[in-house]
């Protein structure tokens, strides 16, 4: 393989041990890989039975200078461990009395890897002295490493430092020491650098404790929206270990909390909420998107004992809480239901025309099956479809009906349903709730609008660029894309006066609000929203006359 040769490698090693060479052993060393791997074998051997004085400087020489070796070697490493273990005083007052720079970075390095037993007072005099940043991040991670709480405070200091290394570096420290004190500075930390606030949420979700499931449950009522919705995205995946502490804000009077909490709830897919939410919907909460998202929460989740509970959102004088209702009523259909939804066919004209459009809207088809054998719900359903259903809704329950045998969709009288005129707006809608896109297609066709929904963000920044729209309208709170950051991706291709854009959100947030003007909005609504709401907005903007 190579012009060296096995017997004098290995003798020359030996005299250099021997003979405590250490600029030599050193030479050698550092051509272990160009030898076979029977002649490496026996040069890591004779570096073993070496005495611990002269080896463990030698590999800690051999590791600074040759990063590489121990990264393909790592039994140089693994005997620098042991050795270290045996005469943990060395490496102490190694780590004191080391002047060269890449020595001690290694040693403060080993340090922590072995969790070497009083090294935490030599790393804090280092911390304290020196002012080389590689050896301070180095020293920092080690103290987190080896667990040593009396460190937080001075590893705290850094989170500040102006060095984005060592910033990083301490948040990763604290992250390892996990103590209530350790979460509560960075949890301070939170709101300065969306990087490093996502950095530090992630500490919190590898965690898991119960300190850093709160930490993480607090960002719920962050200011910032890409705080929030990082937040919920993580105690989501967390699953049912986050559950409890969710439960627990159901108990808060504060409909922004309320909401993101139920939104998590129902994306764990935890029966546990169950309950616990019908209690909310029984204390009739006043704002109207309390009660959608708790709604749209029992939608996700297996709603079998009091599932006629239910039925009481379909009563509610809210659009959008009543296509929420029915939605979770169409995924939990039960006997019970389908009883109580008949009753409330036959109960009078106006309540009649409500439901049905509801069912329609929300695409419910389990209901629409089971009721299209009552005469009323019938007329009502073929009516709306014929005559005021958006297209799409039209044609995918004309199918249903087909597919099951309920003959083909035509207008009381025997006519065919009408054609649409020409739509003479096209509308962009981005919202991460399927339930609110579904709302925002029925009222902008009755608007005379075009729409196209967008569940994902980043498909409708796509389709922005490709087939800009007249007009868009944009939920803030998403994921992985939220409403500010796609106001600005759509500014940096069209200016407010080309491209009107609206933020229509639950939030009121001062910060978010200012954010969204800065980025380039022209106006925020509130949801729950009407058709006067959107048409109003459209025509403030000069897009409808």
């Amino acid at each position: 393989m190579t012009g060296i040769n096995a017997t004098d490698y290995i003798e020359e090693l030996r005299f250099d041990i021997r003979e405590k060479d250490m600029i030599k052993a050193k030479l050698v060393l550092s051509k272990i890989g160009d030898v076979e791997e029977p002649v490496r074998k026996m040069a890591l051997f004779e570096l073993n039975r070496a005495e611990d004085s002269f080896a463990i400087p030698l590999i800690v020489n051999l590791i600074a200078e040759q990063r590489d070796l121990a990264h393909f070697y790592p039994q140089l490493k693994e005997i620098l461990y042991a050795k270290s273990l045996y005469q943990p005083k060395m490496l102490l007052s190694m780590l004191t009395r080391e002047n060269k720079r890449e020595n001690r970075i290694v040693l403060v390095e080993v340090a922590g890897e072995i969790r070497l037993e009083g090294a935490a007072s030599q790393l804090m005099g280092i911390l304290n002295e020196d002012e080389d940043e590689t050896i301070i991040k180095a020293v920092i991670g080690t103290l987190g490493t080896i667990g040593e709480t009396g460190a937080t405070t001075a590893i705290s200091e850094y989170l500040y430092s102006g060095s984005l290394e060592l910033t990083i570096a301490a948040i990763y420290a604290l992250g390892r020491l996990a103590t209530p004190t350790a979460f509560q500075r960075l949890a301070e930390k939170l709101g300065a650098d969306p990087d490093l606030d996502i950095m530090i949420l992630d500490v919190f979700a590898t965690d898991q404790s119960p300190e850093a499931i709160e930490r993480l449950n607090e960002g719920l009522s962050s200011h910032f929206a890409h705080l929030r919705n990082a937040a919920k995205q993580r105690l989501r995946d967390m699953g049912g270990k986050a559950v409890p502490v969710l439960i627990d804000n159901l108990h808060h009077d504060d409909p922004d909390l309320l909401i993101h909490t139920l939104n998590v709830l129902g994306e764990t897919g935890d029966e546990s909420a169950i309950v616990p939410i019908r209690k909310l919907l029984h204390n009739e909460p006043k704002d109207a998107n309390v009660r959608f998202a708790a709604y749209e929460a029992l939608g996700l989740l297996p709603v079998e004992k009091g599932a006629f509970a239910l039925a009481q959102g379909l009563a509610d004088p809210v659009e959008n809480v009543r296509a929420a209702a029915a939605a979770a009523i169409d995924r939990n259909y039960s006997t019970m239901l389908a009883a109580g939804l008949k009753n409330m066919v036959r109960a009078g004209e106006e309540e009649t025309r409500q439901l049905v459009e509801t069912v329609l809207n929300a695409s419910c088809e389990t209901i629409f099956l089971d009721l299209f054998e009552e005469e009323v719900f019938r007329v009502n359903a073929v009516d709306f479809l014929c005559n005021r259903a958006h297209p799409d809704i039209r044609t995918h329950f004309a199918d249903l009906m087909e597919k099951n045998g309920l003959g083909n969709l035509a207008a009381p009288g025997g006519g065919e349903a009408q054609s649409d005129a020409a739509p003479s707006l096209k509308v962009f809608a981005v919202d991460d709730s399927k339930m609110i896109l579904n709302i925002y297609r029925g009222i902008l066709h009755k608007l005379g609008c075009e729409s196209t929904l967008f569940e994902f963000p980043a498909e409708a920044l796509s389709a922005v660029k490709d087939n800009p729209p007249d007009f868009i309208f944009t939920d803030l709170n998403m994921p992985h894309i939220n409403g500010i950051e796609l106001i600005r991706g759509v500014r940096s291709q069209f200016d407010k006066d080309t491209l009107p854009i609206v933020m229509v959100t639950t939030q009121n947030e001062t910060q978010d609000n200012q954010a969204a003007y800065d980025a380039g909005v022209n106006a925020i609504l509130h949801k729950p929203f009407t058709a006067e709401d959107l048409g109003k907005v459209l025509k403030e903007l000069g897009k409808m006359a």
